[in-house]
């Protein structure tokens, strides 16, 4: 986000995403990959510019 000169305000603005994902987002907590796929999209980047996978034991 921060290249493309986006900010979480943006997203939430152009991609019409909910105050809760955008708080579990700046939280890093999980969110829907239906939402992190129209960022992908938005922002013309792979999945993998945007998803931290993290396994807990």
């Amino acid at each position: 986000m921060y290249r493309k000169g986006v900010n979480l305000s943006d997203l939430r603005e152009e991609l019409q995403i909910s105050s809760k994902t955008t708080a579990k987002f700046k939280k890093k907590e999980p969110i829907s990959l239906l939402v992190i796929g129209r960022i992908c999209a938005y922002l013309n980047v792979s999945i993998e510019k945007v998803v931290n996978f993290e396994f807990h034991e």
